[in-house]
Formats: C-alpha cells, structure tokens, sequence
C-alpha cells in the first residue's frame, strides 16, 4: 500500500500568517472599517478644493514611506510620498506614524464638473480606504457663475428695477484703461459690463493711444449702443497711471472701479459694490473689495478662487491680497490724487494704501464678483521682480505715513512680504502651568532663555501639584531668572494664569509691561521671536499676538485659531506641511502661512500681549477650566476694539498630541459656554475666514460656492488710533 505523501506547507504561507497579523494589527488604526478589499493600506481622508489627504503604509515594506498615486478615469494624475507626521497613526501602533500625504491636484481638474478620484499605492491596485472620492466643487461653481445667462427677459427687467431702487442715489463709474487690448478680450470685457443686472453704473474706456484699429473700433461700437459708455482717447501713449487719472477725473459717478480691459465682471458685482459702499447698519465703507476667480486665457477656464478675509491691515502689509475689484468714493479717490503717476508698477497696491489709510471703514463682500485673466503677457509673469521692488516701495511710504519706523522687505516669495515694526522694548513676564514633565518643562525654558536677551525675559512656573520626584528637585531650585508659584485645587487652566498674574503684581515692583503664556511643551529654535512679538503687542491698537508653532515632524499646529471650524474652533493650516521638499516654506492658501494677519483668536500655547490689555478685559474667565479659555480671551480682546494678530515669523515647536477635534470630547461644560456665549459669532461665521469656505474637514478650502453670502463684512482703516502724517 502506497504511504500518503507528507503534505508541505506552501510558500505562501509566511505571508498568509503575515497578512493575518497584519489585518488584526490595523483593524484599529483610522478608516480601517470602511477598507477596501486586498490588505489595509491607509485611508483617504478628504478631497476638498482638489487638495487630497489622507496616510498610508505598505504592508510589504513597513517603515518605509510609500508612493500614493491618484487617478481620474484611470489615468494617474499625480504621485506623492507619504511621509508627513501623523501622530494619531503612531497612536494607533503604527511606528513613529511618518505616513500622512498632502497632495494638490492640477486646479483646472475640478472646473467643469463632478469628478471621481482614486488613490492608491503606486504600483499596485490596492486603494486606500475611502476611495474613491467625488469633487463637486466644480459643478456647484459653474452653475452659480453661470447663472447671468438665467437672468432674462421680464424677470432681468423687474430685477434692475429692483436693484437700482436698492442703491438709489448712488452710481460705479467703471474705469476701464486700454491699449491694444485683443478684440475678442474687450468685447468679453465690454459685454459684462452691459450684462449688469443694476444699471447704476457708466464706464469710462480710456484708450491710451491704441495703435490697433480693431480695438478702437470695438470701443466706438459700443459707446455707439448705449449713452452709459463714454471712451477718451489719448493722443500719445501716457502709461497705465495717467489713464487711470484720467478715468477718474472724467467719471461722474458717486463711486468708482476699475476693471482691467481683458478681464471681466459678473453680473451682480456692481450692486454688490454699491451695497456695501453705502450704508450697512448705519455704516458706509470709503474702500470696498470682494473675491474673484483667476481663469486662463478663456475666462471660462476657472483655475482658482481667491477667497479673501475681511480687512487686515497687516495682512495686505504682508500679502497685498486684493487688487480687483476695488470700489472707491469717489471724493476719496480724488483726494487722494488718485494713482502716483511717477509709478508705472504697483501704482495700484500703491493707491489702495494711500485710500485706506483715509478710510473709515473698509468692507469686504465676500462673493466671487470678477474674472481675473491669467495669461503669460500679464505684467506680474513679464516683470516679477520690478514688481516686488516697486511693492516694497509703496508699502515703505505707506509704512513712513502710519507706523515711523516700520520697514518691509521682500521674502523671496513672489507677492510676499515682511513688515518689520519698531521694539518697544520692556520686560516679558512669561507664564508656563506645568505638572510634572520636566522632559518638556526644562528643555522649554532652556529654549526661551537660549533665544530671548536675560534682560528681556521673567520666567514664572506654574506648579500644579507636581509628585514627580526629578520635577520638584528642578523646581525648589529653579535656574537664575525662573520663578516657581505652586497651585493647588483641581485644575483650571484659566485660574492658574490668573493666579500667576496676581502674584506677580503682588511682588515689588510694577507688573512687567508684557505677558507671554505659554505652555510647558513649546520649544524656541531661533532668536528674534521674543523681539518680533512684543513689536507687535506693542502696537497700541494690537491686543494679542500668537505664534505660528509647529509639531515636530515639520506640520502646523498652529497659525492662528478659527471660530466655527470644525467645532466651536479650530487652528488654521492644521497638520499641513510648512515646509516644502527642498526646504522652502510654503505659503498656504492665500499666503497663510508667511504672511502675518488678523485672526478671531490666537493658542494661549504661546501668546503675547500688554499687561493693560490683560487687566482691562479682567483676564482669563475661570469658568473656563481646560478648554477655550485662550479663544474667548480673544474674543473679548477684540470686542474690547483690538486687533489679534498671528505672527508668521515668529516659528516655534510645539510638542501638543495631534489627536484632531480632541476638545469637545474632554471638556463638554468648556464647549456648552463657549458655544453659548458666542452663538452670535458662529451663526453669522468668523470674519477673518470667509463663509464660502469649508467649516469641515481641511479649512481654507473653497467648498460653498454654490451658495450665496453677499452681506458686506466691515472693519475699522488702518488709521484708527493713528494719526496719519
């Protein structure tokens, strides 16, 4: 009888044991529920302005940081490295969690429509958890700017009767300066404008001596067709600022535009601007702006939004954020002697300063009214660095007029810049709460007295019942310069730098001039911060200034706090990458990232302001016990009339868990008052953010613009509390 052959275990079945592991290992880890078929290899997180994100791993290689590449009708589109810090992945038992990806996809993608995008680890067909994702941007976006060609007939006609009794009184002279501008691109140009539905307007061309005759037949055709369109032409070619003068001296209505000769208006953008231009509650705005759209050659190839904040000084100090449009009372723009006709650049960065240092009140609608034609002839393609040069020019006048002493520099990003403002000098009280930890505590305050001048910097430390043996041998003999105040009772994290606060104007001598609160897990890597800060908080109309703080792998913690994003707060540019691969930093949505701008609120993890300011709105509220006690001392900082800026220079560590939307879950009282006290601000939405971008998911990211939020949103000009020279 034949002996049965002994059965041998097969190949694959290392693997097998392996891949079973594998599959009870990750069953934990984020998104592995909704896992595709084939191993756990991460998860697409969100796909939002065509921004995806998300990690993964390669089970085959762990600890290497895998290729996802993305895919449309599957055709890959872009490949990224998943190697960006992802501390709630570490959390979860993957290694030192190094597998977050950030990818932008081509902006043109999503412009025409609805489109499903794959993600997956290169080279093979495993796809990530939560592929594939749909991006309907593109389709809400075309349906609401398109919606002009909807508007006809009767109902167009009773709509310019209605809208025109709404801004009774008031007329935009649009003034348009052309030269040799391609025919088709006037016409487009030309024909919004006669597509407006409120006919409050009149346009002024001023043809600087085209030498095209097509385009100077395009101009008379169509002041032949109606009686609100006027052309001047100059006899000899005088530059873009004299033109624009002479629009302005020959408008004759009571505010004025401008509107670039290839680029176009949506049909609502001039009652928008005239809205907003007379009284809301009460309040006219001397300077307004809205949102626009940056297209290619073909205005109906929509590239991006531009989705703006309402009025930051400091923001268009560092980033002129706005160009177009523009509207101006008329007598303003006058006054002011309309553009520098000395600059043939930046002559209107240069005219909006000048404006707004006379403007009372500044708003901003947040509504996409104009099409910006990007095109490889555009002056700021063709002459990027006299660009900056002239910038830096207009805003080291403007700087001279309102803050003497004040300096800008260009960043080596273009548009970019850096406004440096005098120290005042004076001491620093800083406040660190800590509980133990002396791994965090002393290498905190060894960074702050590394980086900070002796002289500048007091150190109080916080004790909260710390039993850790080597933290109260560190504590009962502190280094020169450090103070310990020890706590007790159960912990409130407002009380305790209330209580800090107390005891040091309790001591002799007066409170110093500043106070820094920080936490006890911030590291100062360079000098200059300290300095860079209290020349903000010094500024009289500042209240708080925070700083742009980082984890350790290199993604933002912190850039200032948003109210009403995803939950009662949020800090902005969370977990996206501050650098890019060869070093460089990257600017962020809108420049967020390098540019310095008003916020609702600023992390108390490391924020600066006037001991005064502290004292006059009564400090921290103790109700507050662990949760949002920075944001609502913020809040109140800015009800007070004050400003709350986020500093993009001043660049520290911040060693925070990365756990996302932790707070509501560990502080529900905290949460409920918050809520509460400020339900007026998160209904109407944070000024500083606008409401046509997502308040889920990754912030900053175009996500309602099929929905329609024309309410103008008003600010003081910069000269409130300035005397203009």
């Amino acid at each position: 009888m034949t002996q049965p052959r002994p059965r041998l275990p097969s190949p694959l079945a290392p693997w097998r044991g392996l891949r079973r592991g594998l599959r009870l290992l990750v069953s934990r880890l984020p998104g592995a529920a909704a896992a595709r078929k084939g191993p756990f290899v991460g998860a697409l997180d969100g796909l939002q302005g065509g921004v995806a994100t998300g990690w993964a791993w390669d089970p085959l290689r762990p600890g290497h940081p895998p290729t996802v590449e993305f895919l449309v009708d599957g055709r890959v589109l872009r490949r990224v490295r998943a190697e960006l810090p992802r501390e709630d992945v570490a959390a979860a038992g993957y290694g030192d969690g190094r597998a977050g990806f950030f990818a932008e996809l081509p902006p043109d993608l999503f412009a025409r429509g609805a489109v499903e995008v794959r993600a997956r680890l290169a080279g093979s067909n495993w796809e990530l958890s939560g592929s594939p994702r749909t991006e309907r941007l593109g389709a809400d976006w075309q349906r609401r700017l398109a919606r002009g060609d909807r508007v006809r007939g009767a109902f167009r006609a009773w709509l310019a009767r209605r809208l025109a009794r709404a801004v009774a009184g008031r007329v935009l002279s649009l003034v348009v300066p052309v030269h040799d501008t391609p025919p088709d691109w006037l016409r487009e140009c030309l024909d919004s404008v006669l597509a407006q539905w409120c006919p409050a307007w009149e346009l002024v061309c001023v043809d600087d001596a085209s030498a095209n005759p097509e385009t100077r037949a395009v101009l008379a055709d169509y002041a032949a067709r109606d009686p609100r369109i006027r052309c001047l032409r100059n006899e000899t070619n005088l530059g873009i600022a004299r033109s624009v003068n002479r629009g302005i001296a020959a408008a004759a209505g009571t505010h004025i535009a401008f509107l670039d000769h290839d680029d176009a208006l949506e049909p609502d953008a001039v009652f928008h601007l005239l809205r907003a231009a007379g009284p809301v509650r009460g309040l006219g705005a001397g300077l307004v702006y809205a949102d626009e759209v940056l297209t290619g050659p073909d205005l109906s190839q929509l590239i991006r939004p531009q989705l703006r904040p309402a009025w930051s000084w400091d923001y268009y100090l560092c980033h002129p954020y706005f160009v177009h449009p523009v509207c101006v009372e008329a007598g303003l723009a006058r006054a002011v002697g309309g553009w520098d006709e000395g600059m043939d650049i930046s002559g209107d960065v240069d005219f909006v300063l000048r404006v707004a240092e006379r403007a009372e009140r500044i708003a901003h609608v947040p509504a996409i009214l104009y099409r910006w034609r990007t095109h490889e002839s555009s002056t700021g393609h063709r002459m990027a660095e006299r660009v900056e040069a002239a910038t830096v020019v207009a805003l080291d006048r403007h700087l001279a007029r309102l803050s003497p002493g004040a300096k800008a520099s260009a960043t080596g990003l273009f548009n970019y810049y850096r406004a440096d403002f005098p120290d005042p000098g004076g001491r620093v009280l800083a406040v660190i709460p800590t509980r133990d930890r002396l791994d965090l505590l002393r290498p905190c305050i060894e960074s702050l007295r590394a980086t900070a001048r002796p002289d500048d910097l007091d150190i109080l430390v916080v004790d909260h019942l710390s039993q850790d043996p080597a933290t109260r041998a560190w504590l009962a003999a502190p280094p020169p310069g450090v103070a310990v105040l020890r706590v007790e009772g159960p912990f409130n994290y407002a009380a305790i730098n209330n209580a800090a606060v107390a005891h040091a104007r309790a001591r002799p001598g007066e409170l110093p001039p500043f106070l820094l609160f920080a936490n006890n897990d911030i590291e100062a890597r360079e000098p200059g911060w300290l300095e860079r800060m209290r020349a903000l908080a010094g500024r009289p109309e500042v209240g708080a200034v925070g700083a742009t703080l980082l984890y350790p792998g290199g993604t933002v913690q912190h850039s200032g706090v948003l109210a009403g994003v995803n939950g009662p707060a949020e800090h902005a540019h969370k977990f996206v990458p501050f650098r890019d691969r060869s070093g460089a930093r990257r600017p962020g949505p809108l420049g967020g990232l390098v540019a310095t701008r008003d916020y609702s609120a600023v992390t108390a993890a490391c924020l600066m302001l006037r001991s005064e300011v502290f004292e006059r709105v009564g400090g921290f509220d103790a109700r507050f016990a662990v949760g949002f006690n920075d944001t609502d001392l913020c809040l109140r900082i800015r009800e007070a009339g004050l400003s709350v800026l986020n500093d993009a220079q001043s660049v520290l560590l911040h060693r925070e868990s990365a756990t996302r939307r932790a707070g509501d879950l560990k502080h529900p009282a905290d949460t409920a008052l918050f809520r509460e006290r400020w339900a007026a601000l998160l209904a109407e939405g944070d000024p500083f953010y606008s409401p046509l971008m997502g308040r889920e998911g990754l912030d900053h990211q175009a996500a309602r613009l099929g929905v329609n939020f024309p309410r103008a949103r008003l600010r003081p000009g910069p000269s409130a509390g300035r005397i203009v020279a």
